[in-house]
């Protein structure tokens, strides 16, 4: 329950900051030759920020997968060699 009022609370700071911040107008470069004109600036912010976090997201996402990895491989070199040293006795 709490994180659901803590995001309705970030949810309307939002709105607000957009509302209240719709007379910036820019230019939005998309690619040489394609530009988009009058743009909210509030609405550049949101979506670049958006778009920063889903990146981090995904760049953090492969570490996690790429350390589990490697604690799986290590895990079974463990394994192997608990096995072989009660073989041996």
């Amino acid at each position: 329950m709490f994180r659901l009022i803590v995001w309705l609370i970030l949810i309307l700071v939002v709105v607000f900051f957009v509302v209240f911040n719709v007379d910036p107008k820019v230019k939005l470069h998309l690619l040489p030759g394609v530009t988009l004109e009058n743009i909210p600036l509030a609405l550049v912010i949101i979506i670049s920020f958006t778009l920063g976090v889903l990146f981090g997201i995904m760049v953090s996402i492969t570490q996690m997968i790429k350390l589990k990895l490697e604690i799986r491989k290590l895990q079974k070199e463990v394994e192997v060699k608990d096995e072989d040293s009660k073989q041996t006795f």
